[in-house]
C-alpha cells in the first residue's frame, strides 16, 4: 500500500460513516503510517496504523475514529 492508498481508505471511510472530522495528513512511519485528522470540535486526533492488508488498515482506522470521535 502507498500513502495515497491509505488516504483514499481514510477519506472514504470518513464519508461513508459520516465521521465528524477532516483528514489532515497521512505520513510514512517506520512500521506503517501516521494519520492526523481534525475533529468537528477542532481537536487534533493522531494515530498510527501498521502496514498490513488494506482491510486491516481500514478496520484500524474505523475503530480508532469510532473511539476518538
Amino acid at each position: 500500500m502507498t500513502t495515497a492508498d491509505v488516504e483514499r481508505l481514510a477519506r472514504g471511510l470518513i464519508v461513508e460513516r459520516g465521521f465528524p472530522c477532516t483528514l489532515l495528513s497521512v505520513t510514512v512511519a517506520a512500521t506503517g503510517w501516521n494519520i492526523m485528522v481534525r475533529a468537528g470540535t477542532g481537536a487534533l486526533v493522531r494515530f498510527a496504523v501498521s502496514s498490513q492488508r488494506p482491510i486491516a488498515v481500514r478496520e484500524t482506522i474505523q475503530e480508532t475514529l469510532e473511539t476518538a470521535l
